[in-house]
């Protein structure tokens, strides 16, 4: 190894010890298999770091998972108010919107609001993480 890369080496590790702490956190086998159930497959110890800076600041850790499952709806509902939006231009161009389309239109949200309501909160209640 020529001498500039191991001087780097040196300044690089002091650096980051400088920057960085290692904490250890002892679990029991209980705690551990909570903690592994939770992660959903994601590593423990960034899962608990995650968890822990997201109750420092009052933040829910949303797990992987959900947050992918999330991301799949929120691109549905802006399929639909698209899909909405088009039809109130359609219908303002045509002076055309019976009474009973609104109607259906409106419960058609009001379903959706529903399940995606439904959903979070049965995801994201804190109920699941205190097996």
């Amino acid at each position: 190894m020529d001498k500039d890369r191991k001087a780097y080496l040196k300044s690089y590790r002091k650096q980051y010890k400088n920057e960085t702490h290692r904490v250890n956190l002892t679990l029991n086998n209980s705690e551990f298999h909570q903690f592994t159930k939770a992660a959903h497959g994601e590593k423990i110890t960034p899962f608990i770091k995650k968890m822990a800076l997201a109750g420092l600041n009052n933040q829910v850790a949303i797990p992987q998972h959900i947050n992918e499952e999330l991301k799949t709806l929120r691109f549905a509902i802006l399929n639909i108010a698209n899909n909405v939006n088009q039809i109130a231009h359609h219908s303002n161009r045509i002076k055309d919107l019976s009474s009973r389309d609104e109607h259906n239109l409106l419960q058609h949200l009001k379903q959706l609001n529903d399940v995606v309501k439904a959903y979070t909160e049965n995801s994201l209640s804190p109920k699941q993480h205190d097996h």
